[in-house]
């Protein structure tokens, strides 16, 4: 049963989720709730599996101090989890994941030199990310929160997705 309660949480956060309507600070929760069931979902390559589980946050003070405040105190596996607000691409070093706000998407192609193939999941919330090179990509369809997935990105850089992930996203690229 254990090891069926991270999945089964998942799933009752994502029902919980989708049956409602969020105004824009509630959405950043949602996303946080999301992104952290994410770290539950997704296997990193075992040289990624000590030290702290950092996240960067790119153009969004909301989403930083809504994923600061949901994670603490947690841990994904026995890493600690560290978020970390970005204000430029220079800084965007050892992080397991990267959210980039809608507004920072332009910088797309920065963003992917600067990470390169380091296993860095990029998370974003604009339509078109995939394309981009975003592993998951958050949207709002009839005022519900959704996420859709790139199966093939996250697999170039060394990710594995549980088959939950991918059932519950609205699009599998």
């Amino acid at each position: 049963m254990k090891k069926y309660l991270p999945v089964i949480l998942f799933v009752l956060f994502n029902n919980i989720l989708i049956q409602t309507t969020y105004s824009q600070a509630s959405i950043s929760q949602a996303q946080s709730i999301f992104i952290y069931n994410f770290t539950r979902m997704i296997e990193w390559p075992a040289d990624r599996s000590s030290g702290s589980f950092t996240i960067g946050v790119y153009g969004s003070s909301d989403m930083f101090s809504e994923l600061k405040s949901y994670t603490s105190g947690k841990n994904v596996g026995n890493q600690s989890i560290l978020i970390k607000k970005l204000n430029s691409v220079d800084e965007m070093e050892g992080l397991h994941i990267l959210f980039v706000a809608f507004g920072k998407t332009k910088e797309m192609a920065e963003i992917l030199k600067k990470i390169g193939d380091n296993s860095t999941m990029i998370i974003c919330e604009k339509n078109g990310s995939l394309e981009q090179g975003a592993t998951i990509n958050f949207v709002v369809i009839e005022d519900k929160l959704r996420y859709e997935v790139k199966t093939a990105t996250a697999k170039k850089i060394g990710l594995k997705f549980n088959a939950y992930l991918e059932t519950m996203s609205i699009s599998k690229h």
